[in-house]
């Protein structure tokens, strides 16, 4: 028997952070319910009595879903799929959590005493991301971004102790 699974379009990189989040995975992105990204995923899974019509992808990835006693029934007698506007939804919430995991990386690699270059290289070892130039610069992006606004709120409260 087949396994239920969904295909999703996803960045290469959300890939990477998808094979990170489950272990186990080899060919497919085995969901589990132990983690709130596998929660989030497994509640846009919609059923349909037909078959769904296949759609063009550019990053394709397969996502095993979890089958458990109070829905092996619907799983195995049903279609499943992901419309568009929840598969954007779950685009949008898998970036935010990968930019949030790397927040979390660059705090403790700057409160530890490490170079951002460093920081960055440990990043892409742990998720297992490939570095190219496209992740590399992505994620010095997203720590510039971060630190111009740690400076621009020093600046407010700066300015607000001024003026009482």
């Amino acid at each position: 028997m087949q396994k239920p699974h969904i295909t999703i379009d996803l960045s290469p990189h959300l890939h990477d952070f998808l094979y990170h989040e489950f272990p186990e995975s080899t060919d497919a992105v085995v969901l589990t319910l132990a983690s709130d990204v596998g929660k989030y995923i497994n509640s846009m899974v919609s059923i349909s009595d037909r078959p769904v019509k296949p759609v063009d992808m550019v990053n394709p990835i397969s996502i095993i879903l979890p089958v458990q006693e109070w829905n092996h029934y619907i799983l195995e007698h049903n279609f499943l799929q992901v419309i568009k506007w929840k598969e954007k939804m779950i685009q949008d919430y898998l970036e935010s959590v990968w930019r949030l995991r790397v927040r979390e990386y660059f705090t403790t690699g700057y409160e530890k005493g490490f170079k951002q270059d460093t920081i960055i290289n440990a990043f892409l070892m742990a998720y297992n991301i490939r570095k190219n130039r496209f992740t590399y610069d992505q994620i010095k992006k997203i720590d510039y971004r971060n630190r111009q606004k740690a400076i621009g709120e020093v600046a407010k409260e700066i300015q607000l102790s001024l003026f009482e």
